[in-house]
């Protein structure tokens, strides 16, 4: 798994208490988590894609769009430990990529929401 930490202090960034890193999600991470968590993480980061997707045909502007992805991650995402922030984040994503990599257009709609997300965050 390969980490880079973002190019650009962004609002999200500077109200986390962790610093803000960038992940390209190459490999699934070798993390050993709980069933429950698995399962949980993967409902929270389909509500922020499910919160984006709603957004984007509404014709929000830019920094509309930015707002509403901060205020979701914060709702969605945020975890009892700071140092665990990142690995949800990972394992939110491979979970949802496992979920939807069965059918094409899943496949799709999946690739558009993972892209908003990385426009808006970073």
């Amino acid at each position: 798994m390969e980490i880079v930490r973002s190019q650009r202090e962004s609002t999200h960034a500077a109200a986390s208490t962790t610093s803000a890193k960038l992940s390209f999600y190459r490999s699934a991470p070798a993390l050993k988590v709980r069933l429950e968590d698995f399962e949980l993480y993967g409902i929270d980061r389909l509500q922020v894609l499910q919160g984006i997707s709603d957004g984007l045909p509404r014709g929000k502007r830019p920094e509309e769009m930015e707002r509403l992805v901060t205020e979701l991650w914060r709702a969605h995402m945020r975890h009892q430990d700071p140092s665990e922030v990142m690995n949800k984040d990972i394992i939110s994503h491979f979970v949802l990529r496992l979920a939807y990599c069965r059918m094409d257009e899943l496949r799709k709609w999946f690739l558009s929401m993972e892209t908003s997300l990385f426009r808006y965050r970073f």
